[in-house]
């Protein structure tokens, strides 16, 4: 068991005790004054806007026992006597150093996964294989960053590894989560165009996930050779072992006697008979889950029960048949050019008529227009019957889509996720095949819910 306390954080972090218990256990922690359990510690986080040190008593009052927060002038602990409080110039700073002190206690292995999509899959089949012999701690839905991988961290408890998401943004961010999470095995799953409004080229996004095997000591780097930047990709130092996956380009661990449908099957290594859903793309995802779970000894039959009883994570290439005869391919949490691709591959290889709600991408700065320019084409190699598109820029598809000779009284743009909820029930009809996929910021995971809700009640 892993254990820190308020004396361990006073001593490895830049922080002061103003009243409390240096024996305090320190436990699971929060960053949101609402999310804070029993026995929990806060830390006050300083945004751009609002400093959440302020919402010290709203964490005690949800049953915080430890508060690390910033000076406030108006500090006021009169009922807490019984409360621990910790005063520091740089609470994130605080969080950080403290997950990296709990990090160098933990003697099991910490696999760190980033990639420009697949990120949560690969983590969510990895942790799945593993769990079958070792007990994993995983991150907790979107928590990779220099907030959420810290987090993670420190609600380890006595576990056997660690299986971490790390997720970048903004250049440098890489730097820090490594220094935090000082992976023994990282992997990579590919390297695309989200987020590359923010780093300016796919080049500069390859040398900041890369930076994930920036390797302590003796580290191994699976990646999928099937992407272009990584399969150039030269490793000239000793100390790290590569592991490639592919399909296209010979690897170490490659598939066999596939048979793609919307279930796809097939063999790996002495891995036989794994059943997937969500075709090529998803057969990279499970192969660098074989590749991990061989690397730690997991025996085949648990890898492939796993991987065959594998379900996607809310809102992830989720597939459900409703009532209504409606079957909805929910991968609304977030989008790319290339997982949009992968979706509508998907639908393509169902019977029946095939709806495509597809919002913007974000965070694809000058690239925008080309990107959703370039969807137009999707949409008519897929063979959609009924298009939908929501935002500012997926407006574009639409109007190409219609000049390649879509029709025109099937396609419907919609400003916001509201709208599509007010009209969606004139649109789609029973026995539809709905595929919901966007940028997380348009929400299309609410117009999910509402079918789900109303539309499958009413019929």
């Amino acid at each position: 068991m892993v254990k820190i306390t308020v004396r361990n954080l006073l001593e490895n972090c830049k922080a002061k005790l103003l009243i409390g218990n240096l024996d305090e256990e320190i436990n699971e922690c929060f960053i949101d004054s609402h999310k804070v359990k029993e026995g929990g510690c806060f830390f006050g986080i300083k945004g751009s806007k609002v400093d959440g040190s302020i919402y010290y008593k709203e964490a005690f009052n949800n049953g915080a026992n430890i508060c690390v927060i910033s000076k406030i002038y108006d500090l006021d602990l009169k009922g807490y006597d019984d409360k621990t409080v910790i005063i520091a110039d740089d609470t994130t700073k605080v969080l950080q150093e403290l997950a990296k002190y709990k990090r160098s206690l933990f003697k099991g292995t910490v696999i760190g996964i980033t990639g420009s999509v697949g990120k949560t899959t690969v983590k969510e089949m990895i942790s799945a294989c593993l769990s079958k012999k070792l007990k994993v701690l995983k991150t907790k839905g979107n928590e990779n960053g220099q907030f959420g991988l810290p987090l993670t961290i420190l609600r380890l408890k006595d576990e056997d590894l660690m299986a971490l998401e790390m997720g970048v943004s903004i250049p440098g961010e890489m730097t820090t989560l490594v220094s935090i999470a000082k992976p023994n095995i990282a992997v990579i799953t590919n390297i695309l165009s989200s987020h590359i409004g923010n780093f300016g080229s796919r080049n500069k996004i390859f040398e900041e996930k890369i930076g994930i095997a920036d390797f302590y000591n003796d580290g191994t780097l699976i990646l999928n050779n099937d992407n272009d930047l990584l399969h150039d990709f030269f490793i000239n130092d000793h100390l790290i072992k590569k592991i490639s996956v592919g399909i296209l380009n010979k690897s170490d661990v490659m598939p066999l006697n596939i048979n793609d449908g919307v279930e796809t099957n097939f063999d790996c290594l002495d891995v036989e008979g794994v059943k997937i859903v969500g075709g090529e793309k998803y057969i990279i995802n499970a192969l660098l889950a074989i590749a991990v779970s061989k690397m730690l000894e997991i025996p085949c039959q648990d890898i492939k029960n796993a991987l065959n009883s594998f379900s996607n994570t809310s809102h992830r290439l989720e597939i459900t048949k409703l009532s209504s005869g409606i079957t909805l391919i929910d991968d609304s949490y977030n989008s790319s050019y290339e997982s949009l691709e992968v979706a509508l591959n998907l639908l393509s290889k169902f019977e029946g008529r095939k709806v495509a709600i597809i919002g913007d991408i974000l965070e694809l700065g000058k690239e925008s227009k080309k990107v959703h320019q370039n969807i137009a084409s999707l949409v008519m190699q897929n063979n959609v019957d009924v298009l939908i598109t929501v935002g500012k820029y997926s407006k574009i598809i639409g109007k190409l889509a219609s000049k390649k000779g879509f029709k025109k009284k099937n396609i419907f743009h919609f400003k916001t996720k509201d709208k599509v909820i007010k009209r969606i029930h004139k649109i789609v009809r029973k026995g539809d095949f709905i595929l919901l996929k966007a940028s997380n910021g348009i929400r299309l995971f609410d117009v999910a819910e509402h079918i789900k809700n109303n539309i499958n009640k009413k019929d």
